[in-house]
């Protein structure tokens, strides 16, 4: 009789990345799978390497001794006997039947449970307090476990940043949603393959391959920028499985049977899903820019697993002219992030006549980031926040590519940008910073640095492309 297999936090992580990736992982052909390197794996994860540090400044815990550690049952009982001393825990491991689980903090708060006067919440340290269900479904994976150690389920359950701010959760706001993660997370572990789906997440897998090639051959509906799996439930119920089905409905058959949809969002898939089709770009609307003397092209390089930001990068093209000019700040350790943060704002200080634009969301994040740790000049936040554009929503907001998604790189490959090391990516970039740390190889510096100016000059390049479309006239216009 084969042994049920045990439940872990990593399967939650797996599945809300690509439910397909559990099942890759027990039934796949092992020879298709890519190699992720550790770094790359903790940096997709969400961890940070110093989660202990965070976690000693705020809290008092005990670990369980290596020696006792040499296997999870093990683990378990030197857990449970620092739990029934009431101790805070940092990496305990917690076990019942075919559950497994390890926080990365067990702590004690007062109150009644079968372990004594006290009982125990969880904590994880995360990169950022965004709950994202990954994060939020391992937690309460934990809480459950522990109601099974201690008879009592905990109320909350939190996370911790690398600067030591705390989030909370309600458990039971999420146990109902748990539990039908967990029932399709154990029919993929007995066997069944869960429905072809592209998403994001697939990206973060050593199956990616696989999932794309998959879902490119029954032409999936799925392969429609930013379309969910509740959407794809939807579209098969009537009936709608294929870029093809969406690509030929007539959007307003659409908002009949999809009435709880928004008609733009209706729209939005269908373009998509044509264009796909097609393989050739829609323009929606001419791309418009402001008229200045300085454009600023911004993109910063990060290594949360070290929480730091250590380099940002610029491109300057004045008068509009010539190709740019690639600048830098850096910072070598986290000593030096406060100078570059000065120096990027004395830079700042200086521009006039300037807008800057970045691709998405982030480098606006970083910088709300950095001003709130090392300060900054209210005129300067206002300065900055007031003149950055983001291409990203310039680009999504005036075309539709044929594409399955609209990353950077996905983007500007597509307008015919090459970038120096074509494997390269924000967390490649994470690896050589580490590797240059260690090895001080000015080789691996010069590496990271062409890196992050493909990153900028592949945002001019889509600024550029942009300017220079506009929607094709219709054949009633051209009549007129």
């Amino acid at each position: 009789m084969n042994q049920k297999p045990k439940i872990t936090a990593e399967h939650f992580y797996k599945f809300f990345q690509c439910p397909h990736w559990i099942w890759y992982d027990i039934y796949g052909d092992a020879k298709q799978k890519k190699h992720t390197p550790p770094l790359l794996d903790i940096i997709y994860k969400g961890k940070v390497s110093e989660a202990e540090k965070i976690l000693s400044q705020r809290k008092q815990f005990e670990q369980v001794r290596p020696e006792l550690m040499r296997d999870i049952e093990e683990g378990f009982l030197a857990t449970l006997e620092l739990m029934k001393q009431g101790k805070n825990i940092y990496h305990g491991v917690l076990m019942n039947e075919d559950w497994v689980g390890m926080p990365d903090l067990l702590e004690a708060r007062p109150g009644k449970s079968d372990l004594g006067a006290w009982h125990y919440v969880v904590y994880d340290v995360q990169q950022s307090l965004e709950l994202r269900d990954e994060f939020r479904f391992q937690l309460v994976f934990y809480s459950l476990i522990l109601e099974r150690i201690q008879g009592v389920r905990p109320s909350h359950a939190y996370i911790i940043d690398p600067e030591g701010n705390e989030r909370a959760f309600l458990i039971d706001d999420y146990v109902e949603q748990f539990h039908l993660s967990l029932a399709q997370i154990e029919k993929i572990l007995e066997g069944e393959k869960p429905l072809p789906f592209l998403k994001s997440g697939c990206r973060r897998t050593p199956w990616y391959s696989l999932c794309v090639s998959e879902t490119e051959g029954c032409s999936d509906v799925s392969l429609v920028y930013r379309l969910s799996q509740a959407d794809q439930r939807h579209l098969y119920d009537i009936g709608i499985k294929t870029i093809f089905n969406l690509a030929e409905a007539d959007v307003n058959d659409l908002r009949i049977k999809l009435e709880d949809w928004p008609f733009d969002k209706i729209v939005r898939l269908n373009n998509q899903a044509k264009v796909l089709v097609s393989r050739e770009p829609l323009i929606l609307k001419k791309g418009e820019f402001p008229s200045v003397k300085n454009e600023i092209y911004f993109d910063i390089e990060s290594d949360p697993t070290r929480d730091i930001d250590y380099l940002l990068g610029i491109l300057v093209k004045s008068g509009g002219k010539g190709n740019g000019e690639y600048h830098y700040f850096l910072a070598h350790n986290k000593e030096e992030e406060p100078e570059m943060w000065k120096k990027f704002l004395d830079f700042l200080a200086e521009l006039d006549d300037f807008v800057i634009y970045h691709y998405a969301f982030y480098e606006r994040r970083v910088f709300d980031r950095l001003a709130s740790r090392y300060g900054a000049p209210e005129s300067l936040v206002a300065k900055f926040r007031e003149n950055t554009i983001d291409i990203h929503l310039k680009l999504v907001e005036s075309a539709v590519l044929p594409l399955y998604f609209y990353s950077l790189k996905d983007a500007a490959k597509y307008l015919g940008y090459q970038w120096n090391d074509p494997e390269a990516g924000g967390a490649e970039s994470v690896v050589w910073y580490n590797d240059w740390l260690d090895k001080h190889n000015n080789a691996v510096l010069k590496k990271i640095l062409k890196y992050n100016e493909d990153d900028v000059r592949a945002t001019l390049r889509i600024k550029e492309w942009l300017e220079t479309q506009a929607p094709k006239k219709s054949r009633e216009k051209l009549e007129e």
